[in-house]
């Protein structure tokens, strides 16, 4: 199996059983790995709960400062030079060895694409989670660019449309870090970029669609199936300030519509409201935070002139 030729990095913070669970599954199903390699950012009792937990197992542990991000690049610096693939996983992943065997039918069935660099696990999640993705994907948002109903797909506005439940195989033109398998030849020493030392957002779409651009491709198996059922809403300030300018940020950086991220930013933060419906009035702050976030934009273009 692939496995054996495979890093397997695994950033953490605070989640002790749930990374704790995820071993005791990977040693069970005798999955067999090059090496793992796992990051830590806990609190002192998590930590001791999972220094414990891996005391005479042949797992690399290190300690890092919060920052999903900065902890995996400390798993790519330090890894194997001899394993063919990288495979990041989230510590709160839900696996069986199905998911594996069929990753690995089908990074045999496409291994003459020399052109793929990635092969990513199709993500189940609870489409409860996603109620108001309907009223995105229609017709008059596909028409100004707003949102699109194809699966990984970047819009010109910087906007990336959502990766999970897939039928069937699909290239995509970004990828998910949380369960992606890279192929080290192609990644070679590239870094995730640590966009605000900490708190990071949009950082996976970021590396994977660099790739993109240099015209690799990303692949999610269909049946290679993982569980992802820990969705974690975040309403607040600050990720309403994030959100907006990383966006801004990947715009610039790729040369993208800045005229359509300002409009789909406007549009979308009005859409925000429509979360009222579900009393989430948490929202308003996330709103509040999307406007001061495109009045610094709009500050750093004045800038320029």
């Amino acid at each position: 199996m692939f496995t054996k030729k495979t890093t397997l990095i695994i950033p953490t913070k605070d989640r002790s059983l749930q990374l704790i669970d995820l071993i005791k599954k990977i040693l069970n199903l005798k999955l067999h790995f090059n090496e793992i390699i796992i990051i830590d950012s806990s609190n002192k009792i998590h930590k001791n709960n999972i220094i414990k937990f891996l005391k005479g197992k042949k797992i690399k542990f290190f300690n890092s400062r919060p920052s999903t991000t900065y902890q995996r690049n400390i798993g790519l610096k330090k890894r194997r030079k001899d394993s063919d693939y990288i495979l990041f996983l989230d510590d709160d992943i839900k696996i069986n060895i199905k998911s594996f065997k069929e990753m690995n039918n089908g990074i045999i069935k496409y291994k003459n694409q020399k052109d793929i660099c990635s092969f990513a696990f199709n993500l189940k999640t609870n489409l409860k989670n996603f109620k108001f993705e309907k009223i995105k994907i229609n017709k008059i948002f596909k028409l100004f660019g707003l949102y699109d109903d194809i699966p990984g797909k970047v819009l010109n506005s910087g906007w990336h449309t959502k990766i999970s439940n897939l039928k069937k195989d699909a290239f995509v033109e970004w990828i998910y870090t949380g369960a992606t398998i890279y192929k080290t030849k192609i990644i070679k020493k590239k870094l995730l970029k640590d966009l605000n030392k900490g708190f990071n957002y949009l950082e996976d779409l970021y590396f994977s669609y660099s790739f993109t651009k240099k015209n690799f491709k990303h692949i999610v198996i269909a049946k290679a199936k993982v569980l992802n059922n820990n969705i974690v809403s975040r309403n607040d300030f600050k990720f309403g300030y994030i959100e907006i300018m990383n966006r801004y940020k990947f715009v610039n950086n790729y040369k993208l519509r800045k005229s359509k991220f300002y409009f789909t930013s406007v549009i979308r933060s009005i859409f925000l409201w429509t979360n009222l419906l579900s009393l989430n009035v948490k929202i308003i702050f996330r709103f509040f935070g999307n406007i001061m976030g495109l009045i610094n934009c709009l500050y750093l273009e004045l800038k320029k002139i």
